[in-house]
């Protein structure tokens, strides 16, 4: 349990670097942006409700002309709702392809961190193996040669 939970914060800590630490804002910005696309569709589902109610009542009241009118309003917020919800996916298809992009860029930090800390135990590896020489006296240079 403990070890799972390490390994997560030790993730978020490399994902937040890897990110230069724009992750959140990222988030909240894609949080605002989704928040406010919401709302410009419920304001546009109302708008088409209220386009239908005034052509049932121009309908039935027989005025002609405000009912082409309001057809041609509600057709129009017809097309806006179906381009609204081309542009919708779009963005949604290249936001998926951005955060796969970032998780892939942040596999390829994460691997050559570790490559990074693999080669420093190496170089500490043969440090201490240098130093040790250099203390025993052996007449053996560092790395192994012969004098």
């Amino acid at each position: 349990m403990r070890r799972t939970i390490l390994s997560a914060i030790l993730f978020l800590m490399a994902s937040l670097v890897a990110f230069g630490q724009s992750a959140p804002a990222d988030a909240r910005q894609d949080q605002k942006e989704t928040q406010q696309a919401k709302q410009e569709v419920r304001s546009d589902m109302t708008e088409m409700k209220q386009d239908r109610v005034d052509l049932r009542q121009d309908v039935k009241a027989g005025d002609k002309a405000a009912a082409a009118k309001d057809q041609k309003e509600l057709r129009k917020d017809a097309r806006d709702m179906r381009r609204d919800e081309k542009r919708a996916l779009k963005d949604r298809k290249a936001d998926r392809k951005d955060a796969k992009a970032d998780r892939r860029d942040a596999r390829a930090d994460r691997k050559e961190a570790k490559a990074d800390r693999r080669d420093a135990r190496a170089d500490h590896r043969e440090a201490v193996v240098d130093r040790r020489q250099m203390k025993a006296g052996t007449g053996m240079a560092p790395h192994g040669g012969h004098r």
